[in-house]
């Protein structure tokens, strides 16, 4: 491989030692805790590096949440088409395996801690997406207060399933929630 090349993964093996070691923070401390010290030694690179890379550690996050948004996005764009459907979506299934293949990451942005900045980003993205699906013409007032709670117990089920040890397996939990939020939408 070239040096071009060589850079390219080295890059992403820096980023990726840092996302980490910022996942094993967040699971420790809120953000504005954590120095780029700590942070740079536990993804063992200088702090030379991490300027290189980052402004501070708010872009990191930035940088991760924007990632995390981006595959939301993407299951999103599968999961509401199927929404009148009975069967669970493959896409909501993908969504409660890719949590328990990442349980940190899940721990650091969706667990204890999921009333985040980055968790009420994540709310209003589906609320947005999903509201142009079930109201186009504006919706009612019970309506919005339904969509509501069904993003809302999405997340409390994600927050429960984590503290449950991911337990029961992606796909009965996928059923599970889908049950729910088809039994609000069915009102909507």
């Amino acid at each position: 491989m070239n040096a071009k090349g060589d850079a390219n993964r080295s890059v992403r093996m820096t980023k990726q030692r840092l996302y980490q070691a910022l996942i094993t923070l967040l699971q420790q401390k809120s953000l504005r805790e954590i120095t780029v010290r700590e942070l740079t030694e536990l993804a063992g690179i200088s702090r030379g590096t991490f300027y290189f890379h980052y402004t501070d550690i708010y872009a990191l996050m930035d940088q991760m949440e924007a990632a995390q948004l981006k595959r939301l996005n993407e299951l999103m764009d599968t999961l509401i088409p199927s929404i009148s459907q009975e069967d669970v979506p493959t896409a909501l299934v993908a969504l409660f395996t890719y949590l328990t293949e990442n349980p940190d990451l899940c721990a650091a942005l969706y667990g204890k801690s999921w009333e985040s900045e980055f968790t009420a980003s994540v709310k209003r993205l589906i609320a947005e997406r999903c509201w142009g699906n079930f109201a186009p013409t504006g919706g009612t007032e019970d309506q919005k207060y339904m969509l509501s709670f069904a993003v809302n117990g999405c997340f409390g089920t994600i927050a429960a399933w984590q503290e449950n040890q991911f337990q029961p397996p992606p796909a009965e939990i996928a059923r599970i929630t889908w049950q729910a939020i088809r039994a609000v939408m069915e009102q909507m």
